[in-house]
């Protein structure tokens, strides 16, 4: 909806992510790329008011039983109702980990699918939290800056990729590396959530991630953005960046970088990372003012 007010064409490609491109005057060539998914479960089969379940992606690593999660449908049937886990437990090992039972409400079908019953969005404090901000937030912030280079009518030439199944092994990512979605030739940034730590920490901006656990990224990408974050300093005074490798996980900077494409991540530091929190499932937050930072950095990198 974003998108098509500001009039920037959308469309779906072979595997299902959604691909759009705004273009205006003779800027250097970059692509976006967030990912859509978070970490949810899906129903394999129901018997009555029983259900088992698969979870996919990071499990919560605690004992699941008693937790309330959103259970939803597969079509348009929409919020179907609250499932409760009867078995589940996060901290054993292998794919037993992923296994739930549930109690499911009436009209419950195979293939139905959902989440832990959190806030969808709140803001206190100068905190957003939400059910899923990895990587809902990644997909706002690419989507501002496109409707921002729009509005303004400002010189760019970007194609942002918003991709699926990121969680269970960057199915999106890589199938649109071989159905060559993106361009060739142009940069490849994503916009990521990524778990807080010392030196990326919440409330000091943007960070600009020069690597995960797999790869570092391309250095002359990284050094370009660093400097547009040093100009962005000069005329926007407080606006606040980072620069730190992050090597708490993987991202699809590595799957794209990998390919042959340049590759960077902007990432913002995340608190309760896939819904842990100290004392149980629990939202996750990011600053605003490293959210906005993000888009301010992503329109000043694409102009």
């Amino acid at each position: 909806r974003i998108l098509e007010a500001a009039d920037i064409p959308c469309r779906l490609d072979a595997s299902g992510n959604l691909a759009a491109h705004y273009r205006r005057g003779r800027a250097a060539p970059l692509s976006l790329t967030a990912h859509m998914d978070h970490p949810g479960f899906e129903l394999l089969s129901v018997r009555g008011d029983k259900a088992s379940a698969r979870w996919n992606g990071q499990v919560p690593p605690f004992d699941l039983r008693g937790l309330k999660l959103a259970l939803w449908s597969d079509g348009p049937r929409g919020r179907l109702g609250t499932a409760v886990v009867l078995r589940g437990d996060g901290r054993l090992k292998g794919p037993a980990a992923s296994l739930l039972e549930l109690r499911v409400p009436p009209g419950t079908r195979p293939g139905d699918f959902g989440h832990a019953d959190l806030p969808p969005l709140r803001l206190s404090k100068g905190l957003i939290h939400s059910k899923a901000l990895d990587d809902t937030a990644g997909c706002a912030a690419v989507a501002a800056c496109l409707a921002h280079l729009a509005r303004k009518r400002l010189d760019a030439d970007v194609f942002a990729l918003f991709t699926r199944a990121e969680e269970v092994g960057f199915h999106g990512a890589l199938a649109a590396i071989r159905n060559r979605t993106l361009p060739k030739g142009r940069p490849v940034l994503v916009l990521e959530c990524s778990k807080a730590m010392p030196g990326a920490e919440q409330g000091k901006g943007p960070v600009i991630r020069v690597g995960d656990k797999a790869t570092v990224f391309d250095p002359d990408a990284v050094a370009a953005c660093v400097e547009t974050a040093k100009r962005l300093q000069e005329f926007r005074p407080g606006f606040l960046f980072q620069r730190r490798l992050m090597d708490g996980g993987t991202c699809e900077a590595s799957a794209f970088g990998l390919s042959g494409a340049r590759s960077l991540c902007i990432a913002l530091p995340l608190g309760n990372y896939h819904n842990v929190g100290p004392g149980g499932v629990a939202p996750e937050f990011i600053e605003s003012k490293d959210f906005l930072g993000a888009v301010d950095l992503l329109c000043a990198f694409a102009a």
